[in-house]
C-alpha cells in the first residue's frame, strides 16, 4: 500500500486508517514509529488534496482571466473600427447625394445606395452601444475572476511546497518500512 504514489495514497487514507486501528493495540517500537509517520501522513494527505484543488482552481481562473482579457481587447478593437467606419461613411453619403442631382436617369439606383448608407450609419450607434455592454460584461467578469483568485488562500508556490513536504514524508515512511 505504501508503494503507491501520493495521489493514490490520499484516496486510500480511509483504508490506511483501518489498518492503523487494527494494529494499534500492540505496536512494536519500529511499528510505533511507522504508525506515527502514517498519522502525520494522513494529515498531510488532506493538505495535499486542498493544495491540488487550489492549483486546479487557480489554473482554471487564470485561464478564464486571460481569455476574458483577449475578448475585451478584441471588443475594444471592434468598437474602434465601428467608430472609424462612421467617419468614412459620411463623405460617401454626401457624394451620393450630389450624384443624385446630376444623374436623373439613374435616380432610383442612387436613392437605393443613399438609403443603404443611411441605414449603415443608423446602426452604428446601436452596434457601439451593444459592444460597450459586452465590454462592460467582460470587465465585470474579470472582476469576479480576480475576486475568485483572491479567495484562494496562499499561493501556488505554497501549495506546491505542501505537496513536496507530503511526498518527503511518504518517502520517509517507505524508508522506515
Amino acid at each position: 500500500m505504501l508503494e503507491k504514489n501520493i495521489a493514490d495514497l490520499v484516496q486510500d487514507a480511509d483504508s490506511m486508517q483501518r489498518v492503523l486501528l487494527a494494529i494499534k493495540s500492540n505496536p512494536s517500537p519500529a511499528l510505533s514509529k511507522i504508525l506515527s509517520s502514517l498519522s502525520i501522513f494522513e494529515v498531510q494527505a488532506l493538505k495535499v488534496e486542498k493544495a491540488q484543488r487550489n492549483l486546479s482552481d487557480r489554473e482554471t481562473l487564470l485561464t478564464k482571466r486571460n481569455f476574458n482579457k483577449q475578448e475585451a481587447k478584441e471588443l475594444t478593437q471592434l468598437i474602434d473600427d465601428l467608430k472609424n467606419s462612421s467617419l468614412r461613411t459620411n463623405p460617401e453619403l454626401s457624394q451620393l447625394e450630389i450624384k443624385r442631382v446630376k444623374l436623373e436617369r439613374e435616380l432610383e439606383n442612387v436613392k437605393a445606395a443613399i438609403d443603404h448608407r443611411k441605414s449603415t450609419l443608423a446602426q452604428i450607434p446601436d452596434a457601439i452601444k451593444q459592444k460597450k455592454q459586452e465590454l462592460l460584461a467582460k470587465v465585470r467578469e474579470g472582476r469576479v475572476i480576480r475576486s475568485g483568485l483572491e479567495g484562494i488562500p496562499g499561493s501556488a508556490e505554497e501549495d506546491k511546497q505542501r505537496i513536496a513536504e507530503a511526498d518527503a514524508i511518504r518517502l520517509e515512511v517507505l524508508n522506515a518500512i
